[in-house]
């Protein structure tokens, strides 16, 4: 069955945003190039947050993803580059990428926080904006 993960990463500095824009990349294109990988996009929000859409033949797939470069390596620095990174996974029947109001309520609701060195109050609680897109 298909799986779904989503990511809001927000940046908790500006100065940060050429090293975390260039790992970004990266991982885009090795998420699209993937086995296994059925869609995959990214949302430019306000406040600086990032989001990410990623959809997945099967669970195998999303974690060999997860555990090789340069995925791997961008994960460790997350703790200092965001004040707030949420990651959430479901199964659907669909192989289609949800829309991104679908992601942020399954995020909202069911989200898990990372561990981050510079946590802002937001991060724990969930209490984000929904992301808004360009028309």
């Amino acid at each position: 069955m298909p799986v779904v993960v989503v990511t809001r990463l927000r940046l908790r500095d500006l100065a940060l945003l050429d090293e975390f824009f260039t790992a970004a990349v990266a991982v885009l294109e090795q998420a699209k190039n993937s086995g296994g990988n059925l869609g995959a996009d990214v949302l430019a929000d306000a406040n600086n947050a990032w989001w990410t859409l990623t959809a997945w033949q099967e669970r195998d797939s999303m974690k060999a993803f997860v555990c090789t470069e340069p995925h791997l390596s961008t994960m460790a620095h997350l703790g200092d580059w965001c004040d707030e990174a949420t990651f959430v996974d479901w199964e659907q029947a669909s192989e289609d990428l949800p829309d991104w109001q679908t992601s942020y309520r399954r995020l909202v609701a069911d989200g898990q926080a990372a561990g981050l060195t510079y946590a802002s109050d937001a991060h724990q609680s969930r209490s984000f904006p929904p992301p808004v897109e360009s028309p």
